[in-house]
């Protein structure tokens, strides 16, 4: 964050601030230094409000870097001007008097300008078919009737009942906290490929209601649990029933995703893990979950399956599955022996290679699976943040004292691996092609001043419906001009990752369904729709989903009978 702000400085402040001076240095004015310094910082000030009430990007375009310095050339010949015609006959306080109540009201107007003009209920969603044909009235599909397996499928039932419950937190405190079945984490599902999963839902007092998204998991959309798109919210006192078929192995996780920013945060989460049908190796397994920042901001780690062992033997092999339940990136170490990444979001990675001495960074809604062989000293697992905390695995044939070392090396994805051929033909080029541009605003809404998360200019549910055809084969370009970080998650299908900063991709086939966008970066990703529905493709800092980062996908044929919007 520190160095976007820098790089937001250098690359449009300082041309606005240095500009004139330099052209003062070209007409050798001496005698005008002092007072146009004086004027000139009057204007300075009002250039930044207006910087921080528009939120000028921080990776702008050509057209907004000719602002700032044409902007400051402009005001440097307006001072010569006033210098030269106007300067005795005004008082300098009448000046600072006047400039403070234009910024003053500036900074009102503009507040005033971007809450009317992001209104969220201002104007209806636009269809974007992405360059595509707009297709024909095809027989519409409600998306009630796309559901999951039958009962009588069932080889997997859970039950969890969501509530309110006071219990001690990592960091000592108490808090409320809202969990199913009163564990935090919530249950874990474990459950073997084929297997047809049945998981009852009850609310026993979340008075907003909730519901289950399965993160990752490319369920039917009827079961996909986001309410007023493929269900109502479970109000206090009622049930609700998801089926699916786990016939993906891997790691993944389920949240509530009614308010989920808030519900998500006071623990309403837990794991899914998928096993595969034959075991490549026996392995000793993990589950591990950076907790929201409401439970432990300070990155503890939290177990989503049970307890830890403190001591393991030399030579077992050991595999860690790593979830990040909170809204930000979340840097996390392994020291004390070298390690693979086995895979991405619930996506096995080809022909892994060793790491050591590097660092990871999950995105908010992300997973990675890690393993290793157990060595004969102390290896830690811990979070940046929270570098007295963490897990420790001591040898059972040595006590040695684990390494605190934050390695200066991060994982790169795009280059991890072996390539091989990929599951998604894009020989014929691509159907749809989309672009979605972050940024950020400063506006009132809901009656206070927020910082509100845009893409293509609009808050949800203002923002352009992406529109697909069963199929299509689509490619969407993230446009990242904010300074803060964005992982995009697309539910229902996965997503291929073709470029980063225009540079493509050479290692294993990078599939993901939450990717981690930061400040300043373009990433292409491709996938195939091919899970008719509703879906939303929104920003999991659920923060930024709450101010607005949301849209959907939609199936042309597709329509859901629920009224309202979705909150996040």
């Amino acid at each position: 964050m520190v160095g976007n702000l820098y790089g937001q400085f250098f690359g449009m402040l300082a041309p606005m601030v240095f500009s004139p001076f330099i052209l003062l240095a070209i007409f050798r004015k001496q005698e005008m230094w002092d007072r146009l310094v004086k004027r000139y910082a009057i204007f300075v000030g009002w250039f930044a409000v207006f910087m921080i009430a528009f939120q000028i990007p921080s990776f702008p375009d050509r057209w907004m870097y000719f602002e700032c310095f044409g902007l400051p050339i402009l005001i440097f010949f307006l001072l010569c001007v006033w210098d030269r015609w106007l300067g005795g006959r005004f008082l300098m306080r009448w000046i600072v008097l006047g400039s403070i109540l234009v910024i003053a009201g500036f900074i009102f107007g503009s507040l005033v300008y971007n809450a009317t003009a992001m209104q969220v209920n201002g104007h209806e969603a636009s269809m974007d078919w992405g360059g595509g044909k707009i297709t024909s009235v095809k027989e519409p599909i409600d998306v009630t009737t796309l559901t999951g397996p039958d009962a009588t499928a069932v080889t997997k039932r859970y039950h969890f009942t969501a509530a309110k419950k006071r219990m001690e937190v990592p960091d000592g405190t108490k808090k409320e906290l809202w969990l199913f079945n009163g564990e935090l984490t919530g249950p874990a599902i474990r459950v073997t490929q084929g297997d047809v999963v049945e998981v009852t839902l009850t609310n026993k007092n979340i008075v907003d209601g909730v519901t289950i998204h399965w993160h990752g998991y490319d369920v039917p959309i009827a079961e996909d649990g986001v309410p007023d798109i493929s269900q109502k919210a479970v109000a206090v006192g009622e049930s609700y029933t998801y089926r699916f078929k786990a016939d993906t192995a891997g790691t993944f996780w389920y949240h509530s995703h009614n308010q989920s920013s808030e519900q998500v945060g006071h623990g309403l989460f837990g794991s899914l893990i998928v096993e595969p049908k034959i075991q490549a190796k026996e392995e000793l397994e993990f589950v591990g979950f950076v907790a929201p920042k409401y439970i432990d901001a300070s990155g503890a780690i939290l177990s989503g399956d049970g307890a830890i062992p403190k001591k393991i033997k030399p030579g077992t092999d050991v595999r860690i599955r790593l979830g990040n339940a909170h809204n930000k990136p979340q840097k996390l170490i392994l020291n004390g022996t070298a390690f693979q990444v086995a895979a991405i979001d619930g996506n096995a990675i080809h022909k892994p290679t060793d790491l050591k001495e590097t660092y990871l960074q999950i995105p908010a809604g992300g997973r990675m699976d890690i393993t290793f062989t157990m060595p004969n000293h102390a290896v830690r697992l811990f979070d940046a943040k929270d570098e007295n905390g963490g897990w420790v695995f001591q040898s059972t044939t040595a006590t040695t004292k684990a390494s605190m070392e934050v390695p200066d090396e991060v994982f790169k994805p795009e280059e991890y691996g072996e390539q091989h051929a990929g599951q998604l033909d894009m020989s014929a080029g691509f159907d749809r092609e989309f672009e979605m541009v972050f940024d950020s605003k400063l506006a009132f809404f809901d009656g206070m001043v927020h910082h509100l998360w845009t893409i293509n200019g609009e808050l949800y549910p203002n923002t352009p419906m992406l529109m697909v055809s069963e199929g299509d084969i689509v490619k969407t370009t993230f446009v990242n001009r904010s300074y803060s970080h964005h992982p995009m998650h697309l539910h229902g299908h996965k997503m291929l990752v073709m470029t980063r900063n225009g540079v493509a991709t050479t290692g294993s086939p990078w599939w993901t369904d939450t990717l981690n966008v930061k400040p300043g970066e373009t990433y292409e990703v491709a996938f195939k729709a091919d899970n008719p529905g509703i879906w939303m493709d929104h920003c999991h800092n659920l923060d930024h989903a709450t101010n607005g980062m949301m849209m959907h996908l939609q199936y042309d044929n597709v329509y859901t009978p629920f009224s309202g919007h979705t909150h996040e």
